[in-house]
């Protein structure tokens, strides 16, 4: 009788251990890790920034390149100053910047000493000062011209600028891709964006501003074939296309019709 108990617990304990062997083995790789995953959560109090947007009906966003935008000196300047810089600390030196030098020729002879003082707010204000003053030196020994544009090394994209030798100067006639402004120290992808967006039509003729005023049948304004990487930039270009009856995808650069709900 003790043999036969015996024998029956080793049954069970083989079937036991069977069992849990054929479960390992039919387990999927989600119910293997599951217990492995946490949910992550913000910490408490913090929440994350919602893309910046306006009434469709609103005249204007509410960026700082549409009140300067017309004038591609501050424009410029002010696209330096809002680089990894938030606007309520650029907008007060911008203001102070373009009073003491109203002009590229003014902010070419400044002090930099003054200039970093000026500065001082954002950061990193003796690199700034020096840059702006190289930025400045190099717009008037070469202002931009409609026909005159420049390589802007893997900008839009990577690759780009690779077929247009460095310092070279592209004509009007000639289709390769170039930039009236890109010749310009300090200005980076957000910079050229903005004069895109905001200037680029004035200052090659077309239109009286970046709203297509006062331009000729056909025209396309060139904020539409922007494609930002700064987050304010984006949903400026994704409220101008809904403006016209557009969703716009800022990834994918695709655009599909509106509902008219």
């Amino acid at each position: 009788k003790s043999a036969v108990a015996v024998s029956e617990m080793s049954r069970r304990v083989t079937r036991s251990m069977s069992r849990r062997e054929s479960e390992k083995r039919t387990k999927s790789p989600a119910d293997v890790t599951e217990h492995k995953t946490s949910t992550r959560r913000l910490p408490a109090g913090r929440v994350l920034p919602a893309p910046r947007t306006a009434p469709i009906e609103n005249e204007h966003f509410g960026l700082i390149q549409e009140s300067v935008g017309t004038d591609l000196y501050k424009l410029l300047v002010a696209a330096v100053l809002w680089n990894r810089t938030r606007g309520v600390q650029a907008r007060p030196v911008l203001l102070k910047l373009i009073s003491d030098y109203p002009s590229p020729n003014h902010l070419a002879e400044a002090s930099i000493s003054h200039l970093s003082d000026l500065l001082h707010p954002l950061g990193l204000h003796n690199s700034r000062a020096r840059r702006l003053v190289a930025f400045a030196k190099a717009w008037v020994q070469n202002p931009p011209s409609k026909s005159r544009r420049y390589r802007k090394l893997h900008y839009p994209s990577h690759g780009n600028g690779l077929d247009i030798r460095k310092n070279e100067v592209l004509t009007e006639d000639d289709e390769r891709e170039g930039w009236e402004v890109a010749h310009l120290p300090s200005l980076g992808p957000y910079a050229l964006d903005s004069f895109r967006i905001f200037h680029r039509d004035i200052l090659r003729g077309l239109a009286q501003d970046w709203n297509g005023k006062g331009a000729g049948p056909g025209f396309e304004p060139e904020w539409k074939r922007v494609a930002p990487m700064d987050k304010d930039l984006r949903a400026y270009i994704c409220w101008r296309w809904l403006k016209e009856g557009w969703i716009w995808d800022a990834e994918t650069g695709t655009k599909v019709r509106a509902s008219k709900k």
